[in-house]
């Protein structure tokens, strides 16, 4: 599985270390999650006021810092942690990866899918989903803390309640965008540009890890 790689859509250019690479899915997501950053800042603060009552200026403060560190850092560490993890697994028992079926396939290699999956109709929209659930999971851990240290006074239950909905909310767009951006790219191209050193860095960095742990 480390060496299982195919040429990558218009999200990743090819270099020497990605050229057989098949689709790692943080090609799609952050893209599509920096893009969308400041629409998400406004619906998770428009939850916020709505939901929890908070004032509008304090909460957008709050929400803009917890979304720079769950989006700019958390998700593509989360993403890195789980595409590791599956190259290992499948570098580690080969076979498993070869009997399994293709839908359990896709969902247990949801981070890093190998060649031809751009090629069909559902494995990226159901590794996408798979994939949105773990980031899920960390948004609403990084950004509960983060508003919890700048609005210490919000009730720990009340925060939770936003925290849940307001990502589920920008989850749910961030999935119609992201799938959006994989059926008709051509309005995504110039941020994939901006952030292709990102996304090849991250993916370059999984693959010499792996193969670091794979060597001892």
């Amino acid at each position: 599985m480390l060496h299982v790689v195919a040429p990558l859509p218009f999200f990743l250019w090819p270099s020497p270390v990605l050229a057989n690479a098949g689709l790692p899915m943080v090609a799609l997501f952050l893209p599509s999650a920096w893009l969308t950053l400041i629409p998400i800042i406004f619906i998770e603060s428009l939850y916020g006021v709505w939901r929890v009552g908070t004032a509008p200026r304090r909460t957008g403060v709050a929400v803009t810092g917890a979304n720079c560190v769950s989006t700019l850092v958390g998700l593509p560490a989360t993403w890195a942690a789980l595409a590791l993890a599956e190259l290992l697994l499948f570098a580690r028992l080969p076979d498993f990866g070869i009997e399994l079926p293709l839908v359990p396939l896709t969902i247990i290699g949801a981070a890093w899918l190998g060649p031809g999956a751009e090629q069909s109709p559902w494995m990226v929209p159901l590794a996408a989903t798979v994939l949105a659930i773990p980031f899920y999971l960390m948004s609403v851990l990084a950004e509960y803390f983060v508003v919890k240290r700048l609005m210490p006074d919000l009730p720990s239950r009340a925060l939770r309640s936003w925290m849940l909905g307001a990502n589920a909310a920008s989850y749910s767009f961030l999935l119609v965008v992201m799938l959006s951006g994989w059926m008709w790219p051509w309005p995504f191209e110039n941020m994939a540009k901006a952030i292709f050193p990102v996304t090849s860095w991250l993916v370059e960095s999984v693959l010499r890890l792996a193969t670091a742990f794979q060597s001892q």
